[in-house]
């Protein structure tokens, strides 16, 4: 039996390491091949994400300086001032004017470009310099007609750019810029002057600036450095770059690197990205490494506990074998306390649950003996005490009429029929004239115990009186009214009944309404959806003085009349409360008996 029970435990654990292993190396070997792709795409995706944060912040470099060119080249007296014609000007008339100009240039253009230190703003007459924001010991601006590009201003439609990049030498420095011209305009060919805009490169080279394994590059159309984040590099062709497009894949120099792109709106120019291929390869060697480390350790540790799982199996099974040995002998008492999540331990379980089961029923069986002789003794009380309280009543009665205290004799009547009503609960069902009665009897104690008048006028229509209704229905709501619409005060409630037609069914509908404080939107909700639980209404609110809440007079119709029922509650502060209740009209319904509630006994 051992050296079976060994044999059946070293073939699970060689069937769980074969399980194991085989899976491990499909898993290994398939992710070794998939992550290169995943890598990559990742890799181009969180590129892209850098580039379009450096477009963005790049692009709104570039649309402000064109904002702030537009302003200058739509103004009109800017181009008032470049059109005049000096030939008819003698040259100190043409000094004063220059003067004149260059001062209203001053005003106009400083509130633009005054907290601009990385902007160099020239404003060019077709012939001599007209206005610049920097000391022209830095940069002569009637240099600008010299430049090679400059002659190309004339040619460009109204409104456009030119953009490139240039490196101005000073006396102190050599400055990266990125410069755009535009020209002003007269007509679509008549130029009356230009305006040049310096961007420092330094004010573009932080949004150039990343991770150490991503090189970021502003290109214009012909491939040329225009910034970036090593300035040595400023300048520079690349010639691997192709303007008509590139892969998402690379060789430079026989190294491989992973290329992604975006072309700026502002111009043709491109930020493009350069991430080694070696640094996302080590990436994904780095995440095969750490997830076989992992599967690897994992499977040490289940290996270990497969052992001493199989091994702690057999125990159980013997244990349980001993303990129904038991059972069989009478030993009910016992219990194998064996617990686990297979079978065995559910097993065991449900054994212990069935003897506990037993044990509960003797003991109920027990206890239900002495319930039932218990509750035979108190009906024999309730059939005595009853009858002894209505003679009682009606003898203290009689004795105060005799002393000819007719109001306290009322009293004491109305008390003995509200009793007689609560106590005998043999029928359900009474007359709505009977339940009237039942309001009345009520009233008249609460006006006695508050010392207040609450009048009740009723309007039954002809017939209505007869018609059967739950005992109890219309007091629990009368009550309400007495207690919260009134609060202690005088009031009228009003209670009318009336037969209704719908699709050939009779129905009754009753309305309880008061003149009280009534109540907020928010308790009126409140009482609404509390009308609407279906739950035990004992479990959610204190009974009333007939053991039957508001809420269970709704759920008791429910109940009864089902899907025929109609219930409203209406209220208005400081008007009232309406009350409507619609169910089906019945005169006899099967076991209804009659209850007299003005019985006296």
């Amino acid at each position: 039996m051992l050296n079976r029970q060994d044999s059946l435990r070293m073939k699970l654990v060689w069937s769980a390491l074969i399980c194991f292993v085989i899976p491990l190396a499909v898993i290994y070997l398939v992710t070794n091949y998939l992550t290169k792709d995943i890598i990559l795409d990742k890799v181009v995706m969180n590129a892209e994400d850098s580039l379009k944060v450096a477009k963005s912040e790049i692009n709104s470099v570039f649309e402000q300086t064109l904002n702030l060119s537009n302003f200058v080249l739509m103004n009109a007296e800017i181009r008032q001032m470049l059109m005049v014609n000096k030939a008819e000007l003698t040259l100190q008339e043409q000094k004063q004017e220059y003067a004149v100009n260059f001062s209203k240039l001053s005003r106009i253009l400083d509130d633009l470009f005054i907290q601009k230190n990385d902007f160099q703003v020239t404003i060019l007459g077709v012939k001599e310099p007209f206005y610049t924001n920097y000391s022209h010991s830095d940069l002569n601006p009637r240099l600008w007609y010299e430049r090679k590009w400059f002659h190309q201003l004339n040619e460009l439609p109204i409104f456009s750019t030119y953009w490139l990049g240039e490196q101005i030498q000073t006396d102190k420095m050599t400055t990266n810029y990125v410069t755009m011209g535009r020209p002003i305009k007269k007509t679509a060919s008549i130029p009356i002057g230009y305006m040049i805009v310096n961007i420092n490169e330094r004010l573009i080279r932080p949004y150039l600036t990343t991770n150490e394994n991503q090189e970021m590059f502003l290109l214009d159309s012909s491939g040329v450095v225009i910034s970036q984040a090593n300035p040595s590099k400023i300048g520079e062709k690349l010639l691997w770059w192709k303007p008509e497009g590139m892969g998402r894949t690379i060789e430079i120099e026989r190294k491989k690197y992973v290329y992604v792109e975006q072309k700026l709106e502002s111009n043709d120019w491109r930020v493009v990205s350069l991430i080694p291929m070696s640094a996302a390869i080590d990436k994904n060697k780095q995440v095969l490494f750490v997830s076989f480390i992992v599967q690897a350790l994992f499977f040490s540790l289940f290996f270990v506990l497969l052992t001493i799982r199989i091994s702690a199996l057999t125990k159980p099974i013997r244990d349980l074998s001993v303990f129904v040995t038991k059972i069989g002998r009478g030993q009910l008492d016992e219990r194998n306390n064996i617990r686990g999540h297979n079978e065995v331990g559910h097993l065991a379980k449900t054994i212990d649950f069935m003897l506990d089961r037993i044990q509960e029923m003797f003991e109920q069986i027990t206890l239900e003996q002495a319930k039932k002789r218990k509750a035979e003794l108190e009906m024999l009380q309730a059939q005595i005490n009853p009858h002894f309280m209505f003679n009682l009543l009606n003898s203290i009665r009689l004795n105060i009429l005799i002393q000819g205290d007719q109001e306290n004799a009322e009293l004491i009547k109305s008390l003995s029929s509200l009793l007689r009503m609560t106590i005998n609960r043999d029928n359900e069902f009474i007359p709505l004239e009977e339940e009237g009665d039942t309001v009345l009897h009520y009233v008249k104690l609460m006006n006695f115990r508050h010392a207040n008048q609450v009048r009740v006028a009723y309007n039954f229509e002809a017939g209505c009186e007869q018609a059967l209704v739950p005992r109890f229905m219309i007091q629990p709501l009368i009550e309400n009214a007495i207690i919260h619409g009134f609060e202690q005060f005088d009031g009228e409630i009003f209670i009318d009944a009336n037969k209704e037609h719908d699709n050939g069914r009779e129905l009754l509908r009753i309305v309880v309404r008061d003149n009280g404080i009534g109540m907020t939107k928010d308790k009126l909700k409140e009482l609404q959806a509390k009308s609407e639980d279906v739950r035990d209404p004992q479990e959610s609110e204190n009974k009333s003085f007939s053991g039957i809440g508001v809420k269970n007079v709704f759920q008791r119709l429910r109940l009864v009349y089902g899907e025929y029922v109609k219930t409203t509650i209406e209220s208005e502060s400081g008007v009232g409360t309406k009350i409507t209740l619609i169910f089906p009209f019945e005169c006899k319904r099967a076991g209804a008996q009659h209850v007299d509630g003005n019985s006296s006994g």
